[in-house]
């Protein structure tokens, strides 16, 4: 499964550089898209329960991403906080596929 935790992390990763890069809406909200799904996929399949539960709540902090970044990914602080929660969940999923553990 660690393996599966890398297409995760660089979707994330697309979502902090997109935001630091003022991608439009319809952009951020497709890899809010993209990485919910993976994120789906790989919980689907984790045998490990930490790691699915982690899986799990990152979804979902794509799924609220997704749903209020039209109203309030113009403030500032928002998209900052966005930027910040995305890198480090990328880190801590690539952290976890290195050691190829939860």
């Amino acid at each position: 499964m660690p393996q599966a935790l890398e297409p995760i992390a660089a979707k994330l990763t697309d979502i902090a550089t997109g935001i630091d890069t003022r991608q439009s809406n319809s952009g951020l909200s497709e890899l809010f898209t993209q990485a919910r799904v993976l994120c789906q996929a790989a919980a689907d399949y984790e045998q490990s329960a930490p790691l699915k539960q982690s899986l799990a709540n990152v979804a979902v902090a794509l799924q609220t991403w997704h749903e209020v970044w039209p109203r309030l990914g113009v403030q500032q602080e928002f998209r900052l906080a966005v930027c910040r929660e995305a890198r480090l969940w990328a880190k801590r999923l690539l952290d976890i596929g290195r050691r190829g553990c939860t």
